[in-house]
């Protein structure tokens, strides 16, 4: 068994393929297991849709802009799209980086379809729906029925009294009682931690009534905002210019537990055909 992790940095998304074929060799550097015959090939791609970045867009001479990224909704990128026919597992995930302290005002995201601008423009979250829609279009027409197929849900973050660069703070010594989860995490309170639900809202719509299921790690994720590295982060003075560490986890911890479920659900879906 062959697999190919790819990481999504622009979109923060995530997948997992177990090649059929034997060609691991032409894409990059691997890590062997030989004890479960195994490959991994980890790799950081640009984006779920075909994106570019410009600086002389014609938008930059309105409201401040300093130029756009463009986003061609129905033109999946490259770097996933050609991998139809030779994964047994595809994993994927998305939307840490769709926010406006990533893409703000001055630099934003402008969403095309058809080569054209779509307008009225679409605001970040509606953008992301319809990528989303789009990219689970282009899986269910391009992508076999018979390769397993998971979308991974969002990752929570677990910023107190602020946003990661507003002094946002995790610094717990215990998991969250489920009392709290929905005053950290419903979006309806507006907090800083709401991305979460937010973007899962999106997913769940786009996936209703296709293959793909859902791997919701999500819920249990949520309770654990004693699991971040928060102000351990390695490096003198790091908090003081970065802040606290409240998005990503502590390993061996959470991330661990989403590998254990992945992967029985993985060995059931094969045993059971």
């Amino acid at each position: 068994m062959r697999i190919l992790l790819f990481r999504f940095c622009v979109c923060f998304a995530w997948l997992i393929l177990v090649l059929r074929s034997g060609r691991g060799k032409e894409l990059g550097e691997v890590l062997f297991f030989p004890s479960i015959m195994s490959l991994l090939r980890i790799t950081a791609p640009s984006c779920l849709q075909d994106t570019s970045g410009s600086q002389n867009s014609a938008l930059s001479d309105h409201d401040g802009s300093k130029g756009t990224y463009r986003v061609d909704v129905d033109i999946p990128a490259v770097d996933w799209s050609n991998i139809s026919d030779f994964y047994d597992v595809l994993v994927f995930n998305t939307g840490h980086w769709w926010s406006y302290d990533k893409f703000p005002k001055e630099t934003p995201l402008v969403f095309y379809s058809a080569g054209k601008p779509i307008n009225p423009p679409l605001g970040m979250f509606d953008g992301l729906k319809v990528v989303i829609e789009n990219m689970v279009s282009y899986i269910q027409k391009e992508i076999p029925s018979k390769t397993l197929k998971f979308w991974r849900l969002q990752s929570p973050r677990h910023f107190y009294g602020g946003e990661w660069n507003q002094n946002g703070s995790c610094l717990f010594d215990k998991p969250l009682e489920e009392h709290q989860l929905d005053l950290w995490f419903d979006p309806s309170n507006n907090g800083v931690n709401r991305e979460a639900r937010q973007i899962n809202h999106l997913i769940q719509e786009a996936l209703r009534g296709t293959d793909i299921q859902v791997l919701d790690v999500t819920q249990l994720s949520e309770f654990r905002a004693d699991a971040h590295p928060a102000i351990w982060l390695g490096k003198k003075d790091a908090v003081a210019i970065w802040g606290q560490d409240c998005m990503h986890w502590c390993l061996p911890g959470v991330p661990d537990t989403w590998a254990d479920i992945l992967s029985e659900l993985i060995r059931n879906s094969f045993e059971t055909g």
